[in-house]
């Protein structure tokens, strides 16, 4: 696909430009990945985590990007009540060319205390429409308990 008449390669670039220092600069949000450990998470004849599911991470790292945080529901059962809580991340993806990650489904994010399982990924934000100006990648995660994963935390 060709370069849209009205959008050219310099302005979107100068609007990259732009949104990767708003984000790393000035916004500053940031959060904790946590990569499963393929060489130590234990698999099953599927590929699946064998032990009752149970995943090693590797030691995390840092990552900019922005957060958008879902109000908590909180549910009471037979045996307690149980907080669920979802967040957005959205990462800007001249940030992610530069680096070696990229958010997968099934990575544990860290942020303000609270651990996150990336549930979905995706590109949905292109710029004019257009595949070669894919802007950012976006993950959606749910709360999890970090009694539910074997992890090296980041030293802060």
């Amino acid at each position: 696909m060709g370069t849209p008449f009205f959008v050219p390669r310099k302005e979107v670039q100068m609007i990259d430009a732009l949104n990767e220092e708003l984000i790393d600069e000035l916004i500053g949000q940031t959060v904790d990945i946590y990569k499963v450990s393929t060489n130590e998470t234990e698999a099953n004849l599927y590929g699946e985590a064998a032990n009752s599911g149970e995943k090693t991470f590797e030691k995390g790292f840092r990552v900019h990007c922005l957060i958008n945080f879902e109000e908590p529901t909180t549910e009471l059962a037979e045996w307690g009540s149980d907080t669920n809580s979802n967040i957005e991340l959205y990462f800007h993806n001249n940030s992610l060319s530069g680096s070696d990650f990229y958010p997968e489904i099934g990575d544990i994010a860290d942020w303000n205390g609270t651990y996150y399982e990336l549930n979905s990924v995706h590109e949905p934000q292109l710029l004019a429409g257009n595949p070669e100006y894919s802007h950012q990648v976006k993950a959606v995660a749910n709360r999890i308990r970090l009694s539910s994963i074997n992890l090296e935390e980041r030293k802060r």
